[in-house]
């Protein structure tokens, strides 16, 4: 059903495509060149496909195998750009070695790649009659702003999806979100020496990083999810003043709060507010400007939908055994889906060292993902 080398050789040629997101890391190549080479392979099974420029040099590739439009359409979807490569020995290899792939985004996530165009090659080859209309998306940008998959739910929606991101064969039901804010603490300069006329901005800066430090010590024990954690905070970049001797008038902050299914991005601020707010009370002087920066929302679907009961099957199909549930530390483009109306689940393949110096994936676990969508596909 499924042809494991054709997996072994698509999978090689696309991890030695430089696709590292621009956003990242100057001299990233971008999703044009494994755009036009997945749209390529496409057009070779005769799968109805198109090709989009989003913006300048970012492409989106969708395809669509025709199924009963009266049955729920499903979408198998994943990210073509990857991080950057700074640190890696040699990240465009594609070497295998003990049934491992390895290179930058091998595991993250260009094994999904190759299993939903083998699992496409396989279903066009059979002329498998399908239940529903099968979307295959291939997006860009997803590890930076995620402008492909903004621009996909904007251009198609189907009934529901599955989100290909690595899970070792584990179904991903829910997973965290993360805001960034720029709090900007306002001073007064002054001559080192003229204390009196100074409002030191470094000096109110450093009551408002102790105020977010009590709150990153709280939020553990108060916010937790049974499959994603804990809620967590931390800042991670300051920059304040213009030179010794001198009274520094700005110092800013940027917060990052990772955050819950169920917690929003309104709750968040009122939070960050409420502590500017009170140091503006209780410290004479006190001023400090907030600035949402970035807003990414949690995901989660309840376990009982169709989409992931289907899911779940397919897996126990193919593998002998029924998959654990678990949900994931970071954010991912299902939280675009979800917000679409899209229901989705988050189901990926085996491997390891994702954004480490050291990626690789299983390739017997890309072909097992490969037969699960057909599975899907046949639900």
């Amino acid at each position: 059903m499924i042809d494991k080398s054709y997996i072994s050789e698509i999978l090689q040629k696309l991890v030695q495509i430089n696709s590292v997101n621009p956003g990242l890391e100057e001299g990233g190549g971008g999703e044009e060149e494994i755009g036009r080479y997945i749209y390529s392979l496409l057009c070779e099974m005769n799968v109805d496909a198109e090709l989009d420029e989003i913006a300048p040099g970012r492409f989106n590739i969708t395809g669509t195998i025709k199924g009963d439009s009266s049955v729920p359409s499903l979408m198998l979807n994943a990210h073509m750009d990857t991080v950057g490569v700074k640190g890696m020995e040699d990240p465009f290899s594609g070497r295998i070695r003990d049934g491992k792939l390895f290179g930058r985004g091998s595991y993250d996530m260009k094994g999904s790649i190759a299993a939903i165009l083998a699992a496409a090659k396989s279903i066009k080859e059979r002329k498998l009659p399908l239940t529903g209309n099968l979307v295959l998306s291939f997006v860009a940008d997803e590890e930076y702003e995620s402008v492909g998959a903004k621009a996909l739910v904007k251009k198609m929606k189907t009934d529901c999806a599955i989100v290909t991101e690595p899970t070792d064969l584990k179904l991903c039901t829910a997973h965290r979100g993360f805001g960034i804010w720029k709090i900007m603490v306002k001073g007064k300069t002054a001559h080192g020496g003229n204390h009196h006329l100074g409002v030191d901005a470094n000096m109110h800066a450093g009551l408002l990083m102790a105020e977010f430090h009590k709150l990153s010590q709280k939020l553990p024990d108060e916010r937790k999810h049974p499959l994603c954690g804990e809620a967590s905070l931390h800042i991670p970049m300051v920059e304040g003043g213009r030179s010794l001797f001198i009274y520094s008038d700005d110092c800013t902050l940027h917060l990052e709060r990772r955050t819950l299914p169920g917690e929003t991005k309104e709750l968040i601020e009122s939070e960050i507010r409420e502590i500017v707010h009170r140091l503006e009370n209780n410290h004479p002087g006190f001023r400090a400007e907030i600035e949402s920066v970035i807003w990414r929302s949690p995901y989660e679907i309840d376990a009982s939908r169709p989409i992931v009961k289907e899911a779940s099957k397919a897996v126990q199909t193919v593998t002998g055994k029924e998959p654990e549930l678990i949900g994931h530390n970071w954010w991912e483009d299902s939280a675009i889906f979800g917000e679409a109306g899209i229901e989705t689940v988050i189901l990926g393949h085996k491997g390891g060292g994702i954004h480490e110096d050291v990626e690789w994936v299983e390739i017997e676990s890309v072909v097992e993902l490969a037969k699960v969508f057909n599975e899907l596909a046949e639900l």
